[in-house]
């Protein structure tokens, strides 16, 4: 990803990481992307490149267009063979258009269920279940955000507590804010990272079965991308510990509505494969061969014009 400079305007950078989390006997496919305006240089270069930006602005939210509505059509897919009623009456109105019907399984071991304690985390891995790794990864990811949930609602309620770090200038609390949105792209670029390294997805076993999964490290993968998330929602309650003369607070809530946007997105991203994992013992137990629940997204999407316009902002304060 490319880095912020110092200047003002901005182009938009996307960042598309693709893994494969094993799901039955079919893979699921997960996306993290992260949006972002980044800052360039202004004068007569930005002038010079406004054509080409334009150019590149239509073509890159075409792609994103395209993106959005193929994961919106394999999330309306998933709730239809999973039986949830949000497929019949979402937002959209829209209905099941196929029926499944498949003989039993004849895989007699239980079906895994969300695990909400270190000991149920624990017999996950002793007693592998059918679809074990895959509620093991969703019960660290369950766990982790509840134990910070008050906190999450705090940022996404964009409270302040009394008192707080006081600024003693604008120009000061300028370079305060563009660390932390610095901070934010820089934790997003290593969660991509991370999330693209090869042995992200060893733990979890081959398709073919010549690698068995491996539950230690399963939910040691678990716990470092909710570290990530941590990490967001740090720089989020250290925005909102600043404190301001009123001239500024509006600048300090901007920063603090782009910092809790990739922590809204981990929430998302969350629920969304705990809801897959709960539903299972409907799908398994009539389904057979190859199951397909199509693309889970982790989108961290920035507001791009809230961004730039953030951007600027700081630009003016800073001089």
């Amino acid at each position: 990803m490319a880095r912020r400079d110092s200047g003002g305007g901005g182009f938009v950078g996307v960042l598309g990481v693709l893994f494969l989390l094993g799901l039955i006997v079919e893979y699921l496919w997960f996306i993290v992307g992260a949006a972002a305006v980044i800052g360039i240089s202004v004068g007569i270069y930005y002038a010079s490149r406004a054509a080409i930006r334009r150019a590149e602005e239509r073509q890159r939210l075409a792609e994103r267009r395209e993106d959005e509505l193929r994961l919106r059509a394999e999330r309306q897919r998933r709730w239809t063979l999973l039986g949830d009623s949000r497929a019949i009456y979402g937002k959209d109105g829209d209905a099941a258009t196929r029926a499944v019907s498949q003989p039993p399984r004849h895989d007699d071991r239980p079906i895994a269920r969300m695990a909400t304690t270190a000991g149920e985390l624990a017999a996950l891995k002793r007693d592998k279940p059918q679809a074990w790794t895959q509620a093991l990864f969703a019960s660290v990811l369950m766990q982790r955000t509840s134990a910070v949930l008050p906190r999450l609602r705090d940022s996404e309620l964009g409270f302040t507590a009394s008192g707080g770090v006081r600024m003693p200038s604008g120009s000061y609390l300028a370079s305060r804010l563009s660390r932390l949105l610095d901070q934010m792209l820089a934790t997003v670029q290593q969660l991509a990272d991370f999330m693209n390294a090869p042995a992200f997805m060893t733990p979890f076993g081959s398709e073919s079965g010549d690698a068995e999964p491996d539950g230690d490290a399963i939910e040691h993968i678990a716990n470092r991308l909710m570290d990530y998330q941590e990490r967001l929602l740090e720089l989020s309650e250290d925005c909102r510990g600043l404190s301001a003369p009123s001239a500024y607070t509006d600048v300090i809530a901007d920063c603090a509505r782009l910092l809790d946007a990739p922590l809204q997105s981990f929430r998302e991203f969350t629920g969304e494969y705990v809801d897959i994992i709960e539903a299972l013992p409907r799908v398994l137990e009539h389904a057979t061969g190859t199951i397909h629940l199509g693309g889970l997204a982790l989108d961290l999407d920035i507001d791009d014009d809230l961004l730039s316009a953030t951007e600027k902002r700081l630009h003016a304060m800073a001089r």
